[in-house]
């Protein structure tokens, strides 16, 4: 896997690391973050905050939209129990996410 990614992107190395790294290219998939180093000198980092502060604008909004659910009384007593637990899901979901972004934010 690791030969197949690395002639993908044209690396010279490929390493995992499970920290953050200052100044490296943020990718966040679902709850995972992804750091890549390039020794490129002209990397745009505007387009990358760009795209992260409108995922992070449309999670907020999301979240505001679950927890107004969750805060409505006649929607607690009314669901299923399943209903409840997914919209539960779909919250901690969306803060991992947000808490996710807005660490690769403060790295760039």
């Amino acid at each position: 896997m690791q030969d197949i990614l690395r002639r993908q992107v044209n690396a010279e190395t490929i390493g995992y690391t499970e920290e953050a790294r200052q100044g490296a290219i943020s990718i966040v998939v679902g709850t995972d973050k992804l750091y890549i180093e390039s020794n490129a000198e002209n990397v745009d980092t505007g387009v990358q905050i760009d795209q992260m502060q409108k995922e992070l604008d449309y999670l907020k909004g999301f979240l505001v939209s679950v927890e107004k659910k969750l805060g409505n009384e006649r929607f607690v007593a009314n669901a299923k129990p399943e209903v409840i637990d997914n919209e539960k899901k779909k919250q901690a979901d969306a803060l991992a996410k947000i808490k996710a972004i807005e660490e690769s934010l403060s790295l760039l």
